[in-house]
């Protein structure tokens, strides 16, 4: 039985989303590449007025120049897409220079911002905004962002998410009132936690820990830093108590950073200006248990005390808490070491990471696309080192 002219022709089943991601460097794009478009938003004057050889004459890169620009557009004018993926703006880090520096800063930003709106502007498309800023608030400048997206994932998403809302709910609002307006617990619901994550090519086998060289390792900068000056004072007492702590003054090179890594025990891992820092990762991925300092914030899934590594509360005494948790024996660190590796291999990868935001966004409610039924999602492995999430 033949069909007649005017019935409708079942579509197929739906496909994945098509997804477009802006910013300086690709995270939902590397994971998954065939259905994700990357915009690089990078337009430098520099490029225009560069002198180096096979640049071309001034109108050619001009030139150049403008048809990045007109390419960009275009493709936020068609919107063949169902997610756009941005990063926020920020602040303007320009402290030191120029006001016309500040002014051509604070322009880049605004212009961005109105890029990515025009990209997801309509009901159709859903809009995911990661914020790896330090800060613990929206800044003023993405309030635009949390208004019109879906989700915002923000890292230094506060325990108590009214906290992390103060810099942009609405003029005259406090928190005690926001918790009863409609509009204000809609921008709360939006709130994701996110990470700064790792590349999966950093994971390495661990050493057993019988086999480590030192108890404790920590290198870094404690300049007002108030945990941190509190744990240099603290080291050398443990030294004296008989633990091998390694703790170098001097800046340490990539490779005998991983290496010291590898080679202890635990591995002191404080928050600087933000609490989530690549330290924190990189030490589970080499094959060490972290020890952190504790910061009411919330996690996408947080690393367990006595189970992926250990908390120190800044009010205790750090010397006697240190002395305790050194006390671990071999095979309890080996579990935690194989833990916390388990944790960030499943979490805080940067195509876990990639997969967590598509899935929030999708959880939504993801807008259908017919594609044939032998379409397929693909996900590749980032390249080592390429891949860090950036401020725009």
């Amino acid at each position: 039985m033949s069909e007649s002219p005017g019935a409708a022709v079942p579509e197929g089943p739906p496909g994945p989303p098509r997804i477009l991601e802006l910013g300086l460097m690709p995270l939902v794009a590397a994971a998954f590449p065939e259905r994700t478009t990357f915009l690089d938003t990078r337009l430098r004057w520099a490029d225009v007025r560069t002198r180096a050889p096979h640049s071309g004459s001034l109108p050619v890169r001009f030139l150049r120049l403008a048809r990045r620009v007109a390419g960009l557009g275009y493709t936020c004018l068609v919107q063949d897409y169902d997610i756009v993926v941005a990063r926020c703006v920020g602040p303007v880090n320009s402290a030191g220079r120029p006001l016309s520096v500040h002014a051509a800063l604070s322009l880049i930003g605004l212009a961005f911002r109105g890029l990515v709106l025009f990209a997801a502007r309509g009901s159709r498309v859903r809009l995911a905004i990661l914020d790896v800023t330090d800060h613990l608030t929206i800044h003023p400048r993405d309030r635009a962002f949390l208004r019109r997206c879906d989700l915002f994932f923000k890292r230094e998403l506060a325990a108590n998410r009214w906290n992390t809302l103060e810099t942009v709910l609405p003029r005259g609002a406090c928190a005690g009132h926001a918790r009863q307006d409609p509009a204000c617990l809609a921008l709360r619901a939006k709130l994701r936690p996110f990470a700064l994550g790792i590349e999966a090519a950093a994971l390495k086998s661990p050493v057993p820990a019988s086999a480590r060289s030192h108890d404790l390792f920590y290198v870094g900068s404690a300049q007002g830093i108030t945990f941190r000056e509190a744990v240099n004072g603290v080291l050398p007492r443990l030294a004296a108590r008989g633990w091998r702590i390694h703790a170098p003054t001097h800046r340490l090179s990539r490779e005998a950073f991983a290496e010291a890594i590898a080679g202890s025990r635990f591995c002191l891992s404080p928050g600087g200006v933000g609490w989530d820092c690549y330290r924190h990762y990189e030490v589970a991925a080499l094959g060490s248990v972290p020890i952190f300092d504790t910061r009411p914030l919330t996690g996408i899934e947080p690393f367990l005390h006595g189970r992926e590594g250990f908390y120190l509360d800044p009010q205790e005494d750090l010397e006697r808490a240190l002395d305790l948790l050194l006390r671990t024996d071999d095979a309890g660190v080996d579990r935690m070491t194989a833990a916390a590796q388990a944790l960030v291999e499943r979490v805080y990868t940067f195509d876990a990471l990639a997969r967590y935001v598509i899935n929030e966004t999708l959880a939504l409610g993801p807008v259908a696309r017919p594609v044939p039924p032998s379409a397929e999602e693909s996900l590749v492995t980032a390249e080592a080192g390429y891949r860090r999430p950036s401020l725009n």
